[in-house]
């Protein structure tokens, strides 16, 4: 009597152990990944390709005609970096 207690107690034991991770991955609730960290980003992405834009601009300006042409190679650098997309490929 004690020897097939056990023995039922050990066979119901490993029967759960092998049911329970399916009933748990099919009661589990899936969330779809959210894409909001690449569209927030793209603002300080504008000020980055701007703020490359100018500084390339002012150094080829400064180049080819010292201080008023690093003035203006600036404004157009920047221009040029905030025209730039800023979605990745």
């Amino acid at each position: 009597m004690r020897k097939s207690l056990v023995t039922v107690l050990i066979s119901a034991g490993l029967l759960a152990e092998t049911a329970v991770p399916v009933l748990i991955a099919a009661t589990k609730k899936t969330t779809a990944t959210k894409k909001t960290t690449a569209n927030r980003s793209s603002g300080r992405r504008r000020a980055r390709n701007v703020a490359i834009g100018a500084a390339g601009g002012a150094a080829g300006g400064a180049i080819l005609g010292r201080g008023r042409g690093a003035g203006a190679g600036a404004v157009v650098g920047g221009t040029a970096g905030a025209l730039t997309p800023t979605r990745r490929r």
